[in-house]
């Protein structure tokens, strides 16, 4: 998947407004999402992220947004785990995955911690 959309401060693709961008959008058609964490999984709509998967790891939630379907056969996830597919719900100007991440309820740049998690897999 490549990023369409970073993290931080953008001119939003439908307001046209400055404003800031609480994930990083991939680009996707149909795709299986997969979990990155171990951790607690909650479904949700709302009309910006449409359906959306939430992920809660003690004081790290990562949210993964506008899905087609949800895949989950239960609420606790392990790293890995197919959770969901791709899709265009919610307000998007086409299919894409918005992942964000928070921790202590502070958002982080979703790039850095998917190649924290990278790094910390090679080491021996």
């Amino acid at each position: 998947m490549s990023v369409t959309s970073d993290f931080g401060y953008r001119i939003h693709p439908i307001t046209g407004k400055y404003a800031f961008h609480s994930g990083t959008d991939f680009r996707a058609h149909n795709d299986t999402v997969f979990a990155v964490i171990n951790g607690r999984a909650t479904i949700g709509f709302d009309p910006l992220l449409g359906l959306n998967i939430r992920l809660v790891q003690n004081d790290l939630e990562i949210t993964y947004g506008h899905l087609s379907q949800p895949l989950l056969t239960s609420d606790s996830v392990a790293c890995g785990d197919a959770i969901g597919i791709t899709g265009a719900t919610g307000r998007v100007t086409g299919e894409h995955l918005h992942l964000s991440i928070k921790y202590h309820n502070q958002n982080i740049d979703p790039l850095k911690f998917l190649y924290a998690i990278i790094l910390k897999s090679k080491k021996p």
